[in-house]
C-alpha cells in the first residue's frame, strides 16, 4: 500500500509540474505570436533582444541557486530553521546581485544603443528585479507542486489577458516589454504571498557571512549555468549585437517553440533532480540507477515532442509573421531537432553532475559548450547558424557529461 500510494503521489505532482510548465511556457510561446503579428518581424527582434537580454542575465542573478538551493533543502529536510536559513538568504544573496547587474548592464546598454530605447531598458530591468525575488526554486524544493501549478497558471492567465488587451491596441515596443516585466514582478510578489499565507515560510536573519559562504559554494553552478544560458537566451542576444532585427525575431521564435516543447520533459527532469539529490547523499549508485531510468522516459518524450514541432514549423511561422519566412522555418526545424539532445545533456550535465557534487566538472563541460556554439555562430556563414550552434553544443553536453558519469560510476563500482 506504501509503495503504491507513493506512486501515485510521484504521478500527482508530475502532472503538477507538467501543467505548471506548459503555463510557464505558454506565455513566451502567445508573447511571440502576439507581438510577431502586431509588431511585425523587425519590431519585435528588436523586442526580443532586450526580454532574450533580460533572461541571460537573469542567470547571473539566479547565480545556480535554484539547483543548488534545492539541493541544499533537499538535504536539511529534518531541520527547519535551516531550511528557512537557506530562503532568506539565497534571496537577499540574489538581490544584491540583482542590483550589481542592472547598474552595469544600464550603463552598458545605455553605451551601446539608442537613448530612445530607455523604456525598454527599463522594463528589462523591472523583469530582473521580478527575477531576483522569485522564490519558486524553494516551492520546487518542498514539492508543494498544487502550489506552483496554482500560482504560475494564475498569474501567467493574468499576463496572457492583459498581453491581448494592451498590446494589439498600443502596438508598441514598450508596452509588449512592459507586459513581460509585469509577469515576473507578480509572480514573485503572490508567489512570497501563498508561502506566508500557508505557513511555509518563517523569519530568519540574513547573515552575511552565510551570503559569501552561499556564493562561494554555487560559483561553479553559475559558471556552468550562465554558459548554458548562452545556447539559449544569451545566444539570442548576442545575434542582436550583429545580426538584422528580422534574424534575431525568427530565432527567437524558434526559441520560444523549443521552451515550449521542453516544458512537457521538464517535470521529469525537476522532480528528476529532487530525487536524485536526496539519492546522491547516502546511495549514489541508487541515484546512478534513477538516472538510467530517467534516461529512457527523456529520450523517449524528447523525440515525440521534437517530431510534433518539426511538422508544425512552416505552420507556425506562416501564423505568426503572416508570410512564408524561410528563415524561420528553418531555425524552427533546426531547434526542434535539438530537442531530445538538449533533454539528454541536461540530464547528464545539469542534474546528475550536480546532484552527485560534481559542479566544477560541469563548469567546464558547459564551457566547452559555449565555445562549441560560439564558434558555429561566427564561423557558419547563413542565416541558420544559430540553429546549428544550438545543435552543436548540445551534443559537447551530452558527450563529455555522459563520458564523466561513465567515469565516476567505475569508480564507484571498484
Amino acid at each position: 500500500m506504501a509503495v503504491a500510494s507513493d506512486r501515485a503521489s510521484t504521478v500527482r505532482k508530475l502532472i503538477e509540474l507538467a501543467m505548471t510548465h506548459v503555463a510557464t511556457f505558454a506565455f513566451p510561446l502567445v508573447f511571440a505570436v502576439i507581438c510577431g503579428r502586431t509588431l511585425g518581424i523587425h519590431d519585435y527582434g528588436i523586442v526580443s533582444f532586450y526580454a532574450a537580454l533580460a533572461a541571460f542575465l537573469g542567470m547571473v542573478i539566479e547565480f545556480g541557486f535554484d539547483w543548488y538551493g534545492i539541493r541544499e533543502v533537499a538535504r536539511h529536510q529534518g531541520d527547519p530553521a535551516g531550511v528557512h536559513r537557506i530562503l532568506w538568504n539565497i534571496t537577499a544573496a540574489k538581490l544584491l546581485l540583482c542590483a550589481g547587474v542592472v547598474g552595469v548592464a544600464g550603463g552598458a546598454l545605455w553605451q551601446l544603443r539608442a537613448h530612445a530605447e530607455w523604456p525598454l531598458m527599463l522594463a528589462s530591468s523591472a523583469y530582473l528585479v521580478g527575477f531576483a525575488f522569485d522564490a519558486g526554486w524553494y516551492v520546487r524544493a518542498l514539492e508543494q507542486t498544487r502550489l506552483l501549478l496554482l500560482i504560475t497558471s494564475g498569474v501567467r492567465l493574468v499576463g496572457i489577458v492583459v498581453l491581448l488587451t494592451v498590446v494589439p491596441r498600443v502596438a508598441t515596443m514598450e508596452s509588449a516589454l512592459g507586459v513581460y516585466a509585469l509577469v515576473s514582478l507578480l509572480t514573485s510578489g503572490v508567489t512570497w504571498f501563498f508561502l506566508a499565507q500557508r505557513g511555509l515560510v518563517q523569519r530568519s536573519r540574513v547573515e552575511r557571512r552565510y551570503i559569501g559562504q552561499l556564493l562561494r559554494s554555487s560559483s561553479a553552478i553559475v559558471f556552468g549555468n550562465v554558459n548554458g544560458a548562452m545556447l539559449t537566451n544569451g545566444g539570442i542576444a548576442l545575434l542582436g549585437m550583429h545580426a538584422d532585427p528580422a534574424t534575431v525575431g525568427a530565432a527567437n521564435l524558434a526559441l520560444r517553440v523549443r521552451m515550449a516543447g521542453q516544458a512537457v520533459m521538464l517535470p521529469v527532469q525537476q522532480l528528476g533532480f529532487v530525487r536524485i539529490s536526496g539519492l546522491a547523499s547516502r546511495t549514489p549508485l541508487a541515484a546512478m540507477a534513477l538516472g538510467s531510468r530517467l534516461m529512457v522516459v527523456t529520450l523517449a518524450i524528447g523525440t515525440v515532442i521534437s517530431m510534433v514541432c518539426m511538422a508544425t514549423a512552416p505552420l507556425i511561422a506562416r501564423y505568426v509573421f503572416k508570410t512564408e519566412v524561410p528563415i524561420a522555418v528553418m531555425l524552427i526545424l533546426l531547434l526542434a531537432f535539438s530537442i531530445p539532445i538538449q533533454g539528454m545533456s541536461s540530464l547528464f550535465g545539469m542534474q546528475s553532475l550536480i546532484a552527485l557534487g560534481q559542479e566544477r566538472r560541469y563548469a567546464l563541460i558547459q564551457l566547452a559548450a559555449t565555445l562549441a556554439f560560439c564558434a558555429c555562430l561566427f564561423l557558419i556563414d547563413q542565416g541558420s547558424a544559430y540553429g546549428w550552434a544550438i545543435i552543436g553544443a548540445e551534443a559537447t553536453v551530452m558527450l563529455l557529461s555522459a563520458g564523466v558519469l561513465i567515469r565516476l560510476r567505475g569508480e564507484m563500482v571498484a
